[in-house]
């Protein structure tokens, strides 16, 4: 089933078009350069810009859930206090089995936590609540190895469960096997 579809889409400033079809099931991987098209083609596809040519088609009532590359948290909040507020407004139960998975910090202030750590709560965000389409902009930023395997597991299951997942990543390797797709820009 088709979840969104690229046709003849680009923008003025990116010498490329997208014919891009994204399936449920599926995970498509994005790689390449600084400069190659990695950001615009996810804009492209969260609707946060429109295609200067071209058109974008998506399944009726499609949501996603997306983790930027840059993530902004709220300093104050401990990490489980932020999560809990989280799952409040997508309206679902807080999954405890992922937080433990990902071995966050629940109660450390999140201005007080390492870089891995910060990831670890901005992934679990994401994850949070019900959506179609998951969309991770280079999130292995600042994990470990562990981590990273965990992370892989976690999509691994989603996936599973019927999501589709698109990840941008400098590192294709971790999820190589994954991916039904691997669109190199």
């Amino acid at each position: 089933m088709k979840l969104i579809e690229l046709k003849n889409a680009s923008k003025y400033y990116l010498d490329k078009t997208f014919n891009l079809t994204i399936n449920k099931h599926e995970l498509l991987l994005i790689t390449g350069t600084n400069g190659s098209g990695k950001t615009t083609l996810i804009k492209l596809i969260l609707a946060f810009i429109k295609p200067d040519r071209g058109q974008i088609i998506y399944c009726q009532n499609l949501k996603f859930n997306y983790l930027p590359e840059k993530t902004h948290l709220p300093d104050f909040h401990t990490a489980y206090d932020y999560l809990f507020q989280i799952s409040k407004l997508k309206k679902v139960d807080l999954n405890l089995k992922l937080l433990v998975d990902l071995n966050i910090p629940l109660y450390k202030k999140i201005a007080h936590l390492s870089k891995g750590n910060y990831q670890r709560v901005a992934i679990a965000s994401t994850l949070i609540g019900e959506s179609d389409l998951i969309i991770l902009d280079e999130p292995l930023s600042g994990l470990d190895t562990k981590t990273t395997n965990t992370l892989k597991r976690i999509i691994k299951q989603l996936k599973e469960e019927g999501k589709s997942i698109i990840i941008s990543t400098h590192n294709p390797k971790a999820f190589e096997k994954l991916a039904a797709y691997h669109l190199k820009l």
